[in-house]
């Protein structure tokens, strides 16, 4: 799977708002809070048309082997 990065301008308003959140969330930068926002917005969309709400989302690390090896 291709992931497509697209740079964004914002003003400094919205990056001072960003900055904020980003410290009340204790996120490591503005952008994981502008992924954060996004997922909220799908889940909430999700909800609007299914009348579901999305289940909790498991943290996986897939980036260690676990040694499972056959």
């Amino acid at each position: 799977m291709q992931i497509q990065e697209t740079t964004v301008e914002v003003s400094a308003e919205l990056q001072h708002k960003l900055e904020r959140l980003r410290q009340a969330y204790r996120l490591p930068s503005t952008t994981a809070v502008l992924e954060l926002l996004i997922s909220s917005q799908i889940d909430q969309s999700v909800f609007a048309m299914t009348g579901i709400r999305p289940g909790p989302k498991l943290a996986i690390d897939n980036t260690r082997h676990t040694g499972c090896e056959g």
